[in-house]
């Protein structure tokens, strides 16, 4: 049975740290949230609106969110992926593998990025206005409704701990990235230090 292999995408396939820097400075700047970055990036892997909730701000959420967005675009050059991300994505096309993508990132920027990286997936899946995001397994069951994949065949690889609260609501396998900005101490989640790694997983498969 044909596996799939669902990518989250910040922290596994771009490195957009600083870029998320910058355009929570601006948030901070125009709505006075006075909020540090280290408190907004420990949420991250939510939807954008989940996080302030998270990070206790219930005022001018769309209002943040909409500048978020601007500041992020205008930056994306402070965007990078991962050495070895369109590579790895190719050879395990080439092997036969459903790859999809499913992220917090709503679905423009999403779009956007992998375009301008010439990241290429049959399947992306981004938050739902008005539906929960991660780790509420809704944006999966979507996933697998459009793919028609089983749980037991599906794999999503992140590298937050939401991630792995995601996966296992979803009941599906879960592989865990360490270079990405979360950590997990569970010795029992499966770990890649680089994103070549995957290869070398799914071939044991």
């Amino acid at each position: 049975m044909t596996k799939m292999i669902v990518f989250d995408l910040d922290g596994v396939l771009i490195d957009s740290r600083e870029n998320m820097k910058v355009s929570w400075q601006q948030v901070n700047k125009k709505l006075n949230f006075g909020v540090k970055f280290s408190d907004y990036f420990r949420n991250i892997g939510r939807p954008f609106e989940d996080v302030l909730k998270e990070i206790g701000i219930k005022r001018n959420i769309n209002e943040a969110k909409k500048i978020f967005r601007i500041k992020s675009i205008k930056n994306f050059n402070l965007i990078n992926t991962y050495p070895g991300v369109k590579y790895t994505i190719e050879k395990l096309k080439k092997k036969g593998f459903i790859l999809a993508v499913l992220t917090s990132k709503e679905r423009s920027r999403t779009l956007k990025l992998l375009k301008r990286f010439d990241l290429n997936f049959k399947y992306v899946q981004c938050p739902i206005p008005g539906k929960k995001g991660k780790p509420n397994p809704f944006l999966l069951n979507k996933l697998l409704g459009k793919t028609g994949k089983k749980r037991k065949n599906t794999f999503y690889i992140g590298d937050t701990y939401t991630d792995y609260k995601f996966a296992m609501n979803s009941g599906i396998n879960f592989i865990f990235c360490k270079y990405g900005y979360g950590k997990i101490t569970l010795k029992k989640v499966k770990k890649i230090g680089k994103i070549k790694d995957l290869l070398n997983v799914f071939s044991k498969l």
